[in-house]
């Protein structure tokens, strides 16, 4: 009977970590809008290396490509550790997909366009980072990736601001 108690008590401490570890529905929630966000990143500084007249943009534009194609590698990666099954979403939300209609239709506007939806983009996912920092019960692993990416998210807040006006 002792034998058989320590058995099922050794499998479940075991299992313990492993649900500890999985992706609550808050998790997922915030990852996928995490991802979106990164993917809407990298697609607009897509579109200022190729509308934008100002070196300037351009410049901030494949700051913006690297670092976020680097987040998204440790983000999925943490993922992947954490929950296998569970897949990042590669496309952007439809806010997002009309922010980038707008920057492809600004003509004459693109800078002014772009530096306005960095600096909010910016300020916003700033913000929801922080959020999510503060919660108790936030997969570990996922905050440490995102603790991580707070300053880079920071450095382009400010740099987005530091863009000349046109």
């Amino acid at each position: 009977m002792v034998r058989r108690t320590f058995m099922v008590a050794s499998v479940i401490a075991g299992m313990i970590p492993m649900a500890l570890a999985q992706l609550s529905n808050t998790d997922k929630s915030f990852l996928n809008k995490t991802a979106r966000a990164n993917n809407y990143e990298i697609q607009a500084a897509k579109l200022a290396q190729s509308m934008s007249t100002n070196d300037a943009y351009k410049t901030y534009a494949q700051m913006m490509i690297d670092d976020h194609t680097q987040a998204a590698q440790q983000l999925g990666s943490a993922v992947s550790q954490v929950d296998p099954s569970f897949q990042l979403p590669t496309d952007v939300s439809p806010t997002q997909q009309t922010e980038l209609d707008t920057l492809k239709n600004a003509k004459n506007y693109f800078d002014v366009k772009y530096r306005q939806q960095m600096i909010q983009s910016h300020a916003t996912l700033h913000s929801f980072f922080q959020d999510y920092l503060q919660g108790a019960n936030n997969n570990a692993a996922i905050k440490a990736v995102i603790s991580n990416l707070q300053p880079v998210v920071q450095k382009h807040w400010d740099a987005a601001k530091k863009l000349p006006k046109q």
